[in-house]
């Protein structure tokens, strides 16, 4: 990958040694998708194939091909922040990719040109965001320890007969939890509650 400041030999400035070390993949391009800089992070995501650079022009990020990517920096460049949503193979992880034109204080303190466009990805961490969603639901509704163990183990696909299972009780027992966690949460079924731990949408109350 390209850093600008690196080709000129120049002493790396400060901003943009900031910029490198973070954890986020960050990206600089012009509109013609010339690879200007990208940050450590970005190099992972390159060197594990999830992103394709050739001839120093970003070819592919996810499943967005040139023309795509060319799209969401045109509408950035007219002055509005373009989102879009990701998706890598071979596992099919996603994520989304904002693109924004560069501020004119980055582009001083970078000396990188004022019509460059910044490109930040997130690749989504469902296991982690799964699990705050569960902690932030135990405690809004004050679950019992053992409440909040039925609904992890609910949560990760098991059938309520194999919770029970697991859990040495008796599958009536097991019901009981289930339907204390209803109470407690507000949702009319299992169902519901366990769409509303793997969606973005509001937790109840």
């Amino acid at each position: 990958m390209l850093c600008l400041s690196d080709q000129a030999n120049t002493p790396i400035n400060r901003s943009v040694q900031v910029l490198r070390a973070l954890p986020q993949p960050l990206l600089v391009l012009r509109r013609d998708r010339l690879l200007l800089f990208c940050n450590f992070a970005a190099e992972r995501i390159c060197h594990e194939g999830l992103a394709v650079q050739r001839a120093q022009h970003l070819m592919q990020l996810g499943q967005m091909e040139a023309a795509a990517i060319e799209q969401q920096l045109h509408q950035a460049a007219r002055g509005a922040t373009a989102r879009a949503a990701l998706w890598f193979k071979p596992g099919l992880q996603t994520g989304w990719l904002q693109v924004a034109p560069l501020s004119s204080e980055m582009a001083r303190a970078t000396e990188w040109p004022t019509e460059c466009l910044l490109l930040s990805l997130q690749i989504d961490q469902p296991d982690l965001s799964h699990g705050a969603r569960i902690e932030a639901l135990c405690r809004e509704c004050r679950l019992s320890n053992a409440e909040r163990y039925v609904l992890m183990l609910l949560a990760d696909g098991m059938a309520v007969e194999a919770v029970a299972r697991q859990l040495g009780v008796q599958v009536s027992t097991l019901r009981t939890h289930v339907r204390h966690l209803l109470d407690k949460t507000q949702a009319s079924s299992l169902m519901q509650l366990l769409r509303w731990l793997g969606s973005a949408t509001p937790l109840p109350h």
